[in-house]
This record gives structure tokens, C-alpha cells and sequence, in this order.
């Protein structure tokens, strides 16, 4: 089997416990594994902004892919590279299409460094400050043009809809938008959660191999960690492809299970491969 030479993990439900923090045990397992040259990746939904749960990792200079693979970002001084952002009329068209099927949805966007949303929002979205961030504009056409093409474009499109569970919503978004972006979402199955939506073709996976590519490192070579429906196509790309074993049961049914992040799965198999290369 080739050796490991790459692992990429989710931070959400995946390197992150319940507490939302990483623990000693695995920033240890993957400290050494970058003393043993393994290369480290942090693929996540999150915003650049939200990445101060990294520090334990920082010696390690991981690469951090956001936003579902819209940007790359530089952790040491937070510098966005690689964006794809949606462009402007895609996102007025995702809105119109959704809005005629379902009044009822609500929409956020994403632009790496802050966050807009209408003002009913119900998820409660923070600035690194702690102040919703509202903008009463938003329900116009015009607004999410403005959005969308202004200095900071939008590089992920949220929306949740109130009596839809997330794995219905996805599916339903997905038949009415699919042909021009990528859908999917990060939550439990038995939540209201929100549909993440992202410029089309862009996944972990997509700009997870433009870094496999920049640093000479193949596909069969990497290890990947994941919890949710947007880790899917990572674990596909990637030799190796675990789902913790609090994943959704989608990931579950189709990888190998690591344990759970409450048990420090990414650890505990971090430390299985690097028993593989000592042998």
C-alpha cells in the first residue's frame, strides 16, 4: 500500500471534539506527523475568519483550504489565494429559482471576511467580534448583485428553509440549482441546518488537488478525514478516506470509520499510519 505522504482533515465534528477545540492528543499525532515530512492540510467549511481553533497546529504550517475550497488561506498572515468566488449572476439567479419554489427560504453569503445575511437569519451567524452582521438590502435583486460583485465577492451562498429537514432541503435546492453551482451541507441530518452552496465545480476535493499538485504529492498517496456530506468527494479523491464514527450515515455507508471525534479518531488513525511508515 502506498505510504501515506498527505492528510487532510475537516475541523468540524471531525479534528474538533465537542468542545470545538483540538485536543492534545491529536495535535500531537499530527505535529509528528509533519516532523516525519507527511504534509498537513485543514480542509474545512468555515470562513478564513474562524480559524483561531488552529493554533495548536501552527507549527506544522498547515495548508488551510475554506469555504469549501473557495480560497486557500495563508495562516500565518491570513491572506486569501485561489478564490472562486460565485459570480454575481449566478447568485441572483440561485435566489430567484429558490425563492419562486420556496417564499419561505432565507439566505446568507459568505465572503470570507464577514458575513451578510437578511434579517430574519435564524442560525445566528458571528463576526470574530460577536455582532450579527444584517443587512435589510439583501431580499432585492440589486442588493445580492452589489454583494456578489463588490470588493469582497461572495464566496459561499447559505440558505435554510423552517419545515425542511437538511438532507431534504439539499435535495430539493440541488433539482432546482444544481446545473450552475455545487450544493451541499455540513449538518445533522435531523436538523433544520443550511444548504451550502459554492461556484460550480468548486469542492474540498477540486482545491485539495490543486495543492496535491503544487507539491507533488498523488492522490493515492493522501489520507483524509471527514464527518459530512460536504467531506464526500474529499474522501473520494483521496487513497484513503475515513469517516468518523459520528459521520453521516451517507459517509458511514461508503468509507472506512475511524472513531469519533469525541475520541480522538483523527489521532488515534493518524498514529496507525505512522506506525505504517515506521515499519
Amino acid at each position: 500500500m502506498t505510504a501515506v505522504r498527505l492528510i487532510v482533515t475537516d475541523l468540524d465534528g471531525t479534528l474538533l471534539g465537542p468542545d470545538g477545540q483540538i485536543s492534545e492528543a491529536d495535535a500531537d499525532a499530527l505535529l509528528e506527523a509533519s516532523r516525519r515530512g507527511v504534509h498537513l492540510v485543514v480542509a474545512t467549511g468555515r470562513p478564513a475568519r474562524w480559524l483561531g481553533c488552529l493554533k495548536p497546529l501552527a507549527a506544522a504550517h498547515p495548508h488551510v483550504i475554506v469555504s469549501n475550497g473557495a480560497a486557500v488561506m495563508d495562516l500565518t498572515s491570513g491572506a486569501l489565494t485561489q478564490v472562486q468566488a460565485i459570480p454575481g449572476d449566478v447568485v441572483a439567479s440561485v435566489v430567484a429559482r429558490l425563492r419562486a419554489a420556496r417564499p419561505d427560504v432565507l439566505f446568507g453569503s459568505e465572503h470570507g471576511d464577514g458575513f451578510h445575511c437578511e434579517p430574519t437569519w435564524p442560525l445566528r451567524e458571528f463576526d470574530p467580534s460577536g455582532v450579527l452582521v444584517t443587512d435589510p438590502r439583501l431580499p432585492t435583486r440589486a442588493a445580492w448583485d452589489g454583494l456578489a460583485t463588490g470588493a469582497s465577492p461572495i464566496v459561499k451562498l447559505v440558505a435554510t428553509a423552517e419545515d425542511l429537514p437538511i438532507d431534504a432541503f439539499t435535495e430539493l435546492v440541488a433539482s432546482l440549482v444544481g446545473d450552475r453551482v455545487t450544493v451541499t451541507h455540513s449538518s445533522p441530518s435531523d436538523s433544520r441546518g443550511m444548504v451550502e452552496i459554492s461556484a460550480a465545480g468548486v469542492t474540498k476535493a477540486t482545491t485539495l488537488a490543486l495543492v496535491c499538485d503544487r507539491l507533488g504529492v498523488d492522490p493515492c498517496a493522501v489520507a483524509a478525514f471527514g464527518d459530512m456530506p460536504n467531506d464526500e468527494a474529499m474522501l473520494e479523491f483521496a487513497g484513503r478516506g475515513f469517516a468518523m464514527g459520528n459521520a453521516h450515515p451517507l459517509l458511514r455507508s461508503r468509507f472506512r470509520v475511524a472513531p469519533s471525534n469525541r475520541e480522538g479518531g483523527v489521532g488515534v488513525t493518524v498514529r496507525a499510519l505512522l506506525a505504517e511508515l515506521a515499519s
